[in-house]
């Protein structure tokens, strides 16, 4: 069973066309579980309102709100998600119609699939957000933008992985962002994200760098798995990690010794 969980904050517009896209290839996966980092009880009910409109499952949940918590509710996701194959993805994504199904393909226990996305500009973001979502729409979209960084972040997940394998490089190299999925034994092996990640930054890193300590080795998706990323504005500077690379965090990153296993995280 395949469970696609989205976090979500409060932008609906942005969840809605993620929906959209989502349901253009439903058929590639059970579930989708909206992970939500403790959205106002309006924004909630406006949610789930919306979400009658789909017709493969859709399971909301969240927390209260405490600061920009994103490790806590990826995890509070797979708490709720009933996969033994997770896929993560944000709000603001929105997939092509052949992206989940790379997942799949690439999927295999002791590995994880690690994707990328191409930046739609505010511009054209508004434009999709206006419109009715159809696989024609994002092809197009899709095709107006540059591909040269997507090509050579691919390559660079592929030598990264090789060198790490071959234990020619740290794990420390092994860095993360964009969707991302993974067996769900392999997530709690590492305990899931960690939670002492609190305001914007870092969880992803150290989601990578523990997943190689492991032993569990990327596959890159970024070429294939094809994703594109909403306009929004930047993260309120008081959303933001003030230590992520500097002060306890950094000491956590240069430590000698590599727990993959965190402590605050799946489990306490």
């Amino acid at each position: 069973m395949i469970s696609v969980i989205v976090s979500f904050y409060e932008r609906l517009e942005q969840m809605r066309c993620c929906l959209d896209a989502l349901a253009l290839c439903s058929q590639d996966f059970d579930e989708v579980v909206i992970a939500d980092d403790g959205s106002s009880g309006e924004t909630v009910r406006r949610l789930k309102e919306m979400l009658k409109a789909y017709d493969f499952p859709v399971t909301h949940v969240s927390h209260p709100k405490e600061g920009f918590r994103l490790s806590a509710t990826r995890n509070n996701g797979i708490r709720h998600a009933r996969g033994d194959y997770l896929i993560f993805l944000d709000c603001d994504f929105l997939v092509l119609p052949d992206a989940i199904r790379y997942h799949r393909q690439l999927a295999r226990p002791g590995r994880f699939v690690a994707g990328s996305c191409k930046y739609l500009t505010e511009e054209q973001s508004r434009i999709i957000l206006d419109a009715k979502i159809s696989p024609d729409l994002l092809e197009r979209f899709y095709g107006e933008l540059p591909e040269r960084d997507i090509l050579a972040q691919h390559r660079r997940y592929i030598k990264r992985s090789i060198l790490i394998r071959l234990g020619l490089a740290s794990p420390r190299k092994q860095s993360l962002g964009g969707h991302l999925s993974l067996y769900r034994k392999d997530m709690e092996r590492i305990n899931g994200y960690n939670e002492d990640f609190v305001g914007w930054g870092g969880e992803d890193e150290d989601l990578g760098v523990r997943l190689a300590a492991a032993g569990i080795h990327c596959v890159s998706a970024v070429r294939y798995a094809r994703v594109m990323h909403v306009w929004h504005p930047s993260v309120p500077k008081t959303s933001r990690n003030k230590n992520w690379h500097r002060g306890t965090a950094r000491d956590y990153f240069i430590r000698k010794k590599i727990n993959y296993r965190c402590a605050n995280g799946l489990v306490k």
